[in-house]
């Protein structure tokens, strides 16, 4: 596998706003096992004991109660009612007006319906009155986002753009495939439903009168001669409109996601550094929060103190497309011990072999 050809958006942005929404109260990985032991009869201590630790997700929140195999997300916590709730939150964060944007863009891989595309329903819960899109991607939805949202935003006039990345992937998933689907244990440990925003503005050069977080050196790479898609929800599109087996269910290649995630994260981090963004001149490192196993792992191999690594995951799970704006949103509740320093932001997607990222200035407490 290969880099490929990197796209580097020029200049920087500002962070207007941030937010991030959630399913109901966290609940623990024992609390969530004893749950689907009780309601499903399925043995769930072995494995769980073998691979909670292995994946260090502690928590997570989620859109379904487990009361029946096949669910839909309980009242409110649809996927368009969480993204616009995190908009919502971004939106108050930045001053702005519910139909203050330029452009609203979604992205997500767990859309409520395949048509219409869901920024249309987010629009409507939020106000928004103008022009929107969805990008159907998953872990770099943000990436790709963040360059139509600094191509909009290239004059110091321009109105701003949100973006939110949101999922609820908990759906897809039939406890009963846990007797003899072992990889659908991973997916059941790991994964978590939400949806984070941000408000996205120009840059206006006016550096000294901003308490606004700044945006630069977003990324997107595109890896060539990758492998086969280490997640894909195949039923669903126009190859297969049909299943025999229930429930529609994300198929994993973990073996292929382990031995060339690190990979993608390299290529972002020697991206940004071909930009002069050194790695330990960061105060915070973020990589995509596919577990909460990454972090520690991620600081020993390249020699950085734990602490400055972002373990978010451990917390809420992998939240997919949401994940990156839901660490942001963790980091920059903390910027106050952080003013004049930045964060760096690495971004992973196994379903194409992608990458993305970018730096973000924490200019003032």
């Amino acid at each position: 596998m290969q880099a490929g050809r990197l796209t580097m958006a020029q200049g920087r942005r500002t962070l207007l706003g941030w937010g991030s929404a959630f399913p109901g109260e966290a609940i623990s990985t024992q609390d969530l096992c004893d749950r689907i032991e009780s309601r499903f009869d399925i043995p769930t201590q072995r494995f769980a004991r073998f691979l909670a630790g292995k994946l260090g997700v502690q928590a997570r929140h989620l859109c379904r109660d487990f009361v029946h195999a096949q669910e839909s997300p309980r009242a409110g916590a649809r996927n368009p009612e969480l993204a616009a709730r995190a908009m919502q939150h971004a939106l108050h964060k930045a001053q702005l007006p519910a139909d203050g944007l330029a452009y609203l863009i979604s992205h997500t891989t767990t859309p409520a319906q395949l048509l219409p595309a869901g920024s249309a329903e987010i629009s409507r819960l939020v106000g928004h009155t103008g022009a929107h899109m969805e990008l159907r991607q998953a872990c770099t939805g943000f990436a790709n986002a963040l360059q139509i949202a600094f191509a909009m935003t290239v004059h110091p006039d321009a109105a701003p753009v949100g973006i939110v990345g949101v999922e609820t992937g908990s759906v897809y998933f039939d406890p009963n495939s846990l007797r003899e689907r072992t990889a659908q244990w991973v997916n059941f440990l790991q994964m978590g439903d939400g949806a984070a925003a941000v408000v996205i503005g120009p840059d206006t050069g006016d550096i000294n009168n901003s308490h606004s977080p700044m945006i630069h050196s977003a990324y997107f790479g595109q890896a060539q001669q990758p492998p086969k898609p280490g997640l894909r929800l195949a039923v669903g599109g126009s190859d297969k409109t049909y299943t025999h087996a229930g429930t529609a269910q994300f198929e994993h290649d973990f073996d292929s996601v382990m031995q060339e995630g690190l990979a993608l994260l390299q290529y972002g981090r020697d991206a940004l550094a071909a930009q002069g963004n050194a790695l330990h001149d960061a105060a915070w490192v973020v990589p995509h929060q596919a577990s909460g196993a990454l972090a520690p792992w991620l600081a020993k191999r390249w020699a950085l103190q734990p602490e400055r690594v972002s373990a978010h995951g451990a917390r809420v799970g992998n939240l997919g497309s949401a994940s990156i704006w839901a660490a942001l949103d963790d980091v920059l509740q903390q910027r106050a011990q952080w003013a004049g320093q930045s964060a760096m932001f690495l971004g992973a997607e196994a379903t194409q072999y992608s990458y993305g990222g970018f730096v973000c200035n924490f200019l003032r407490g």
